[in-house]
């Protein structure tokens, strides 16, 4: 089936009746969508993620670190998450990562990134920048119901773009990337236009047929290294063919150490940055690829010391048992990951297009089942979140979507 390309559970707890009487309910708190009542469920989980990681330590970082096999729900009664799912390994070291802008994303590293082939090269950045700015403008302009598409981006408000008439190549914010090769784009979209449909090529099947997944891969991140980027986790790739030409559409995010960044959620926040890849590749050369929010420096990390599966699994009975998650048990989370997490801007501008300066990465636990699976599962009675983000260090919900 043809795909567009690219491009919370809230809960309350109103009140604790006590031998003495009605007790003055806790302060609600809305931090990134959700809202908590601190009290003694926040109060347990810190404890939950504070024996956690001190186990962890004492241990040596030994306990809990192989990968393993969960089935099995997590609550009581009507309220329950069903989980069976491949349990990823802790790694040696996380970090609580800040990640800035690259200023090496400049003029020169673009003429690399371009690789033309012509002797004429036309400087059009002014008019690339011109044109954000307009985008931005338009916008953030009300339309004729009053609305507006207001977005965050990470990076500063740079553009810089060259072309040789035959390929073209840009950045933007020092952290966003484009590159095209007009002619093979082209040939991709004769194709497309011909094809009957794509095949999704699984994680197992990479390495099959004559120009395989994995070459496509190989072909990509060569092309990636002029932009300094020489790690990626592939999300899906789709392979289609016609003639003498076969394409991957792939579609990825920037990783560190092998941890994928990822924000869970299937939809976007105003305040969410979320780094993703796009590229069409042929065994001829990319096509077209564009990363966005998605180059960057990491200008400090911190490392930490994360808690196991197993304290999650407790973490998530108390936010089960106090109403934070609600569950009927149908959604069979079947993924979980140890993710990277962009952390969103509690409060971003209201009025205007958002320009991060920095971006902060805090590892988390994802359990999700996806989009698609959910989907085509008839899921959509159901009752419960399909990403659910814990944070890998203080156990925090950081998402329930």
């Amino acid at each position: 089936m043809r795909r567009n390309h690219l491009f919370l559970t809230m809960a309350a707890i109103l009140c604790a009746l006590g031998l003495t009487g009605c007790q003055k309910a806790p302060d609600a708190v809305e931090e990134n969508g959700i809202m908590h009542a601190q009290g003694d469920m926040e109060r347990q989980v810190q404890d939950i993620a504070a024996a956690g990681s001190q186990e962890q330590t004492q241990a040596g970082g030994g306990r809990d670190r192989e990968a393993g096999q969960y089935q099995g729900t997590v609550g009581t009664g009507d309220n329950i998450i069903s989980i069976n799912a491949e349990i990823p390994a802790l790694p040696d070291q996380l970090y609580i990562m800040t990640l800035k802008p690259d200023e090496r994303l400049d003029g020169d590293t673009l003429l690399a990134f371009l690789d033309g082939e012509s002797g004429s090269i036309e400087d059009t950045s002014q008019e690339y920048l011109k044109e954000i700015e307009e985008n931005d403008r338009s916008n953030s302009t009300p339309d004729g119901n009053g609305e507006r598409f207001l977005y965050s981006r990470f990076g500063d408000r740079s553009a810089n773009r060259l072309g040789d008439g035959k390929k073209e190549a840009s950045f933007s914010g020092h952290t966003s990337a484009y590159y095209v090769d007009h002619g093979l784009r082209e040939k991709y979209f004769e194709v497309y236009s011909k094809d009957d449909g794509e095949t999704l090529i699984p994680p197992e099947r990479m390495g099959d047929g004559s120009f395989s997944a994995n070459e496509a891969a190989e072909i990509l991140l060569d092309k990636l290294k002029a932009v300094g980027v020489s790690e990626l986790v592939f999300r899906k790739i789709y392979y289609i063919e016609g003639g003498d030409y076969g394409f991957y559409q792939m579609e990825f995010v920037p990783a560190y150490d092998g941890i994928a960044v990822d924000i869970g959620a299937d939809s976007y926040a105003l305040g969410q940055v979320s780094p993703n890849g796009y590229a069409i590749v042929s065994k001829e050369g990319v096509a077209e690829v564009f990363l966005s929010d998605f180059c960057a420096k990491a200008a400090d990390k911190e490392p930490v010391t994360a808690i196991s599966f197993e304290q999650v699994l407790d973490i998530l009975e108390q936010y089960l048992d106090g109403g934070m998650l609600e569950s009927d048990g149908t959604i069979l989370y079947d993924r979980v990951e140890l993710n990277y997490y962009p952390v969103p801007n509690p409060a971003p501008a209201l009025d205007e297009i958002e320009y991060k300066q920095e971006l902060v990465l805090t590892p988390i636990w994802h359990i999700y089942m996806p989009l698609d699976e959910y989907v085509e599962g008839g899921c959509g009675d159901a009752v419960g979140p399909v990403h659910i983000c814990v944070n890998a260090v203080t156990g925090e919900l950081e998402e329930a979507d």
